[in-house]
């Protein structure tokens, strides 16, 4: 099928745009975008959308977090014949400038949130090292992906609130991934549950006033790792510095004790560069922390992400996280605000993360949901 797409001379098949190189179901392209109040720091905002076209499915999602109350609005629509737009229903996202500025938009929905918001890239991407992984001979993850830094202004609605948004006080990133990914299932409503072997999972944003901190790393024992990412990124369009890409890191996290899922207080965490440079950073967390499941990752209520809901179909609630319950449900997976550390420098950004059963370090939190 043709689309606008086919006008431009960037096609990689001898077939048409809304086509790519593999029918496998998990084939999914992603936008995802976080951003936080880091003056009041009492609000974090989540937005994605993704595409299935072996699935003919296009869903995302818009979430924001406020006083331990986390608003949720969740939408899909069947693809074709509009593959190449970034839209479902009042969910929209425009690209203004591309690797610098889109726009993000929620319109009139049941859920009472709503934004009109301008993403500008403050640091050149991260583009994260391919990854590729085998299972009992199958390829199950197959993905690029790159990520950024930058502010935000504009306008933010929910119900009994509303925001002027401002590149001074809302600070945010947002990363871009494409290819074959292996699902993640953690909706106590599925059939097949994921499991996990020993592991820690960081993904952080470290953003400072002229520099940014990006790593992503899955650690199955001290210095072995299945996944590594990371560089250190400077302003955007100044040149890049070679060597400033992660090689290890080194890390003693502290955690809540006391939770119903795995909460972070606060730690520190060394990186080691490619050049010998090294970079010792450390951390607090503020409350703001949206769920992703919030946003359907790992799937909630029966609903997986790439399931075929109908032409256009939407949905939407409101999690009071102060209960326990409910808290459970959202599980552990999320953006958390940190507050950095480095050297005399202070930033801003978040952290997913999760430790896997077995995992030889932070035993006391193990029991506890992994994501």
């Amino acid at each position: 099928m043709l689309t606008p797409w086919d006008e431009f001379l960037c096609h990689q098949l001898p077939t048409t745009m809304d086509h790519v190189y593999t029918s496998d179901p998990n084939w999914t392209e992603r936008v995802y975008i976080s951003l936080y109040d880091v003056t009041n720091k009492d609000m974090i905002v989540g937005c994605g959308i993704g595409q299935y076209p072996n699935r003919n499915v296009q869903d995302g999602f818009a979430t924001v977090w406020h006083q331990g109350k986390q608003h949720n609005f969740r939408a899909s629509r069947t693809l074709r014949p509009n593959p190449h737009e970034i839209k479902i229903g009042p969910l929209s996202i425009e690209i203004l400038e591309g690797l610098k500025r889109f726009r993000m938009t929620l319109g009139e929905n049941p859920s009472g949130i709503g934004f009109d918001i301008e993403w500008t890239g403050t640091m050149n991407l991260h583009e994260e090292e391919h990854d590729f992984r085998r299972s009992n001979g199958r390829v199950v993850q197959d993905i690029s992906r790159f990520d950024q830094v930058g502010r935000a202004r504009g306008q933010l609605q929910i119900p009994g609130k509303s925001v002027a948004m401002s590149e001074s006080d809302w600070w945010g990133h947002r990363d871009r991934s494409w290819g074959t990914r292996r699902p993640l299932r953690t909706d106590s409503a599925a059939s097949q549950q994921t499991t996990f072997a020993p592991f820690l999972f960081s993904w952080s944003v470290a953003q400072f006033s002229d520099y940014a901190l990006h790593w992503r790393f899955v650690e199955r024992k001290a210095g072995r790792y299945s996944y590594l990412t990371g560089e250190v990124a400077r302003p955007l369009d100044q040149k890049t510095e070679p060597g400033w890409i992660l090689e290890r890191t080194e890390q003693e996290f502290r955690w809540d004790p006391t939770g119903v899922v795995q909460t972070l207080k606060g730690g520190e965490i060394d990186l080691f560069f490619e050049n010998g440079e090294k970079r010792h950073v450390s951390f607090v967390t503020h409350p703001p922390r949206w769920h992703l499941k919030g946003g359907g990752y790992g799937g909630y209520r029966g609903w997986q992400q790439g399931d075929h809901r109908g032409e256009y179909y939407c949905e939407h609630e409101v999690w009071d996280l102060n209960d326990p319950a409910i808290l459970r449900e959202a599980s552990t997976l999320s953006d958390h605000l940190i507050e950095w550390r480095c050297g005399s420098d202070t930033g801003f950004g978040i952290m997913e993360y999760g430790v896997g059963p077995g995992y030889y370090k932070y035993k006391d939190i193990q029991h506890l949901p992994t994501f």
